[in-house]
């Protein structure tokens, strides 16, 4: 019996995530003035700088290579997340590391505490898992931000290290999680 033969790399097809509350779906360029807006909030200029898109210019240039690597291996993979009512209000990400793949994920403050981003990245896990050919995924971030741990936690991750480490640049208390996923079929 022969090996399957690889087909070349054309990109990760995701098919669109539903929720009962959310949307989880490809970005497209309409989207940069609510990429620029859920970006300027505190707790993504204090744990995640490098994701804050000071302009609607800046968002619209980041929103352009977000939609290009769709199309690439190895490129960090973004999603919004999106109310069933329309409104944009996050995004969840798998992120290629040295040594793997990581999630992360935003939502801005007018809509933390409800519960989405728990929602988003368990219902995002498999499916991206899936797409990219993982069974783990690690979750990192600053043991000072409580809420994010509390996401991981909730979603089935395991902390796997707890200490100092750089985190955007500078040296911080993080905590670093590992997610394993069972059921890693091949990719379709």
């Amino acid at each position: 019996m022969s090996a399957k033969p690889k087909r070349p790399f054309s990109g990760i097809r995701m098919n669109p995530i539903k929720t009962h509350r959310l949307y989880i779906t490809k970005f497209d360029e309409s989207m940069a003035e609510t990429l620029h807006l859920n970006s300027l909030d505190e707790d993504n200029r204090r744990f995640v700088p490098d994701e804050v898109f000071e302009t609607v210019e800046k968002a619209k240039d980041i929103l352009a290579w977000l939609i290009s690597s769709y199309s690439q291996k190895d490129a960090p993979l973004v999603y919004p997340i999106i109310l069933h009512d329309g409104l944009n209000i996050g995004y969840v990400q798998a992120v290629p590391i040295s040594d793997g793949w990581e999630v992360g994920y935003h939502v801005a403050k007018p809509f933390t505490g409800n519960g989405y981003a728990s929602e988003a990245v368990s219902a995002f896990l498999p499916n991206i898992m899936r797409k990219i050919g993982i069974s783990e995924i690690f979750g990192i971030c600053r043991a000072d931000n409580i809420a994010s741990c509390k996401v991981l936690e909730k979603c089935g991750f395991e902390l796997v290290f707890e200490g100092i480490a750089p985190d955007h640049g500078e040296d911080h208390f993080i905590r670093r999680y590992k997610y394993y996923y069972a059921n890693n079929d091949e990719p379709k």
